[in-house]
Parts: C-alpha cells; sequence; structure tokens
C-alpha cells in the first residue's frame, strides 16, 4: 500500500462509527474523574456541584465551563482510542498529542510524515467556537458536539450513561472559514455549518446527522437511552 493509499484507509477509519460509539465513549465514561474529581469523589452531580443557580442569567457560563473541563479527556481518549485502533490495523502507523499550537492530534505515517488534526467540542447545538486564530490553523477536523447528563451521581469508576447525546464530523480538507474578527471585547470565533454541506460532504458525518436550513445546518446528536445507552449495550 503506497502512501496515498494508507491515508485513505486511515481516513475512512477515523470514519468508523463504532470507533466512537464502543471506545472513546467508554473511555469517555470510565474516566469522568479526570474532569470531575470533586463530583466524583463525593458521588455529586454536576447540578449539584454547580446548580443553574449560581450562574444567574449566564447560564452559558456553566456550559463553557463544562465544556472546558471536558476538553482535555476527549482529547485524550481520542489519541488513546485512535492510537490502539489504528496501530493494529496499519503496521508502523501511530497517534499521538500534537503539542502544537495549531492542532490537537497527530497521525504519525511509517514515513514519520504527520497528518495534524484540530479537535472541537461543544454543547452548544449547532455551532462550535474558536479562538481568533483558528483561521492559522489546520484544515482537518475532528468536530463533536455532546450532551450529559447533568443529574447523574457521579463517582471514580464507570458513569455509563454520563454522554446522553453524540454527533460526531471527521472533516478533512474543511473548505468554510470561521466567522467572527478579533476586538477588545472578544477573541472568539464561531463556526456553522452551511446547509449546502449536507450534499456535497456527506462522508464527513460519523455519527449523528446534519439537517440543512435554509441558511445552516442543524446537527443532530445520536440520542442515547438514559439508563441503557448504546454505548453501554455496544460494550456487553
Amino acid at each position: 500500500m503506497d502512501i496515498a493509499e494508507l491515508k485513505q484507509s486511515v481516513l475512512n477509519e477515523l470514519r468508523n462509527p463504532e470507533v466512537y460509539l464502543k471506545d472513546v465513549l467508554k473511555y469517555i465514561e470510565s474516566n469522568v474523574n479526570d474532569a470531575f474529581n470533586i463530583c466524583c469523589r463525593k458521588n455529586l452531580s454536576i447540578n449539584e456541584w454547580k446548580p443553574d443557580v449560581s450562574f444567574g442569567k449566564q447560564i452559558n457560563q456553566k456550559t463553557v465551563l463544562l465544556t472546558v473541563r471536558m476538553f482535555d479527556l476527549w482529547e485524550t481518549a481520542l489519541v488513546d482510542v485512535l492510537n490502539k485502533h489504528l496501530s493494529s490495523k496499519f503496521k508502523g502507523v501511530s497517534v499521538s498529542h500534537a503539542h502544537d499550537s495549531k492542532g490537537d492530534l497527530a497521525i504519525i505515517l511509517p514515513n514519520q510524515e504527520k497528518i495534524v488534526w484540530e479537535i472541537k467540542t461543544t454543547q452548544g447545538k449547532n455551532s462550535f467556537t474558536g479562538a481568533t486564530h483558528s483561521a492559522s490553523k489546520y484544515n482537518d477536523y475532528i468536530l463533536i458536539s455532546y450532551e450529559i447528563n447533568k443529574n447523574m451521581k457521579l463517582k471514580v469508576g464507570n458513569n455509563r450513561g454520563f454522554i446522553t447525546e453524540l454527533a460526531v464530523l471527521v472533516w478533512d480538507k474543511m473548505e468554510i472559514k470561521w466567522m467572527g474578527e478579533p476586538s477588545k471585547s472578544s477573541s472568539w470565533t464561531t463556526l456553522r455549518i452551511p446547509s449546502w454541506i449536507k450534499q456535497r460532504r456527506p462522508e464527513i458525518v460519523v455519527v449523528g446527522d446534519l439537517d440543512p436550513k435554509a441558511k445552516w445546518c442543524k446537527i443532530l446528536r445520536k440520542k442515547f437511552n438514559q439508563t441503557t445507552s448504546l454505548a453501554g449495550l455496544l460494550r456487553l
């Protein structure tokens, strides 16, 4: 297999839904303690630890807080799971943290070429948030939109059912731009998915779906049963 064929085969495996629905979710739900140590140690739910009322009218700040706290867990889950998965399928291929200001995850090929991917996660409904330097980053993205069970009492160990909804997009050579310019009051940009992407790039949707509206796509997350999640069933 030449390098071009190997790159395509690796990309195909990055778009294997089972990797996310089985292995990544299992990793996340088994290591929630990494993000929410106090909750797990004291057997508290997210809402008991940080009730909505403590944020007043700025409830969106709670979502930001939770998403930021979980990002390192998502990144580590992707690196560890994909490294195990890809190295077992392709000799000489490995995955590591990119340690790069422009990306998060590096796939290293047998010739030592690195393919760097940016990871973006959100609990927002239909958009992703980035910094103003996002435009200078790589054009390959793993986009994860999810929801968590904020009423589940967490513990050290497996918290099966903690992730209640999930959508995953693996978007190589992303052809759209982040929206927003740096200002004195904001250093954030926003990524929304144009409606035409649904037909032009259907292959990027790995888990969930895109529902094209007049201008933008609505992100449709896969919903898991609260008591026996699909992830749980796949792990039995």
